[in-house]
């Protein structure tokens, strides 16, 4: 399965808007843009597809806070995350019916098709950075 993003340019604003709440910040426009693929941020197409490679760990019950993340695995295992987008992560988590998968080793989160970069308890924390076309927007 190939999975390609499409700029929102080429979207109908119609359609746009009802996908605002899935797409990642880069995706949603100029006022949103975050240039960060560091841990908790966006997930670059090669961390994407190492985590692919890699086996998977199921994901039995996950609970949101704000950018944090608790994720409890099905072994009992729980891990404690952080993600930038907690809008985007909370849509998909009511509207996609999958617990989830991690990849731990490399920080990865997917729900249903959805990836999630996300930063670890000993990663340190960044705020978003706005890239300079969000700035001017």
């Amino acid at each position: 399965m190939k999975h390609v993003n499409r700029p929102t340019q080429d979207v109908p604003r119609s359609a746009r808007l009802s996908m605002e709440g899935l797409l990642p910040p880069a995706q949603l426009g100029a006022s949103a843009l975050c240039d960060l693929y560091g841990p908790g941020h966006q997930i670059h197409y090669k961390h994407q597809a190492r985590a692919a490679a890699s086996p998977p760990l199921a994901v039995r019950d996950t609970l949101l806070d704000g950018t944090s993340l608790r994720l409890e695995l099905e072994d009992g295992d729980v891990l404690r995350w952080s993600n930038h987008d907690p809008r985007r992560l909370s849509r998909v988590l009511e509207l996609v019916d999958a617990r989830g998968a991690v990849h731990p080793e490399l920080h990865a989160l997917r729900i249903g098709p959805y990836w999630f970069n996300c930063a670890t308890e000993s990663d340190p924390w960044q705020d978003c950075r706005l890239s300079r076309a969000a700035v001017e927007a």
